[in-house]
């Protein structure tokens, strides 16, 4: 695993700020490097690419990664708090400990990833605002226990609303799993 200075990291970082503007610079590609501890707190990172790096006790609050690579990294007891992960691909990825509360995991690949104590309660980027509470998932208007969401018909969910079946027919495994994880730690 390569390592840089805090110094070479804020120059990758302004460099791809500028590749971010159109000015120029690069986008920051760090692939398999050691970033652990480092306060990455209210930056710009979207586009990046940061697969099978570890970041692990980092602070990347209120960071932005939209449609950044993230697989195979190491996020465990990060503050990912109120960070911007839509579009991103976190397969495969350790979130285990971490803080994602008012994060925005809209249309992210969490496939295969450790979400163990991961403390969040709302997902964002989804037609209807996600809250997971300690007895029960809301999804809209509609608050039930996970067990009654498993249970649901497609006609069911499709009286909801006209746009749920689809939209639960790609998201139910997803979402369910990660209100089971979020409800048991």
């Amino acid at each position: 695993m390569r390592t840089l200075s805090k110094e070479e990291l804020k120059e990758s970082i302004n460099q791809h700020l500028l590749w971010l503007n159109n000015k120029g610079g690069e986008r920051l590609v760090l692939i398999n490097y050691d970033l652990r501890g480092n306060d990455l707190s209210d930056s710009d990172l979207s586009g990046s690419n940061l697969s099978d790096s570890d970041l692990s006790g980092s602070n990347l609050s209120n960071s932005d990664l939209r449609g950044s690579d993230l697989r195979l990294s190491a996020l465990s007891d990060s503050n990912l708090s109120g960070s911007n992960f839509s579009n991103s691909d976190l397969r495969w990825s350790d979130l285990s400990g971490s803080n994602l509360s008012n994060s925005n995991l809209g249309y992210s690949n969490l496939g295969g990833s450790d979400l163990e104590n991961t403390h969040v309660s709302r997902l964002y980027g989804h037609p209807w605002e996600i809250t997971v509470y300690p007895e029960s998932l809301a999804i809209g208007c509609e608050r039930h226990t996970i067990e009654e969401w498993e249970r649901f018909t497609e006609k069911e969910i499709g009286m909801m609303d006209r746009q749920a079946l689809a939209w639960w027919a790609k998201w139910q495994d997803s979402i369910l799993s990660y209100a089971t994880l979020v409800q048991t730690n």
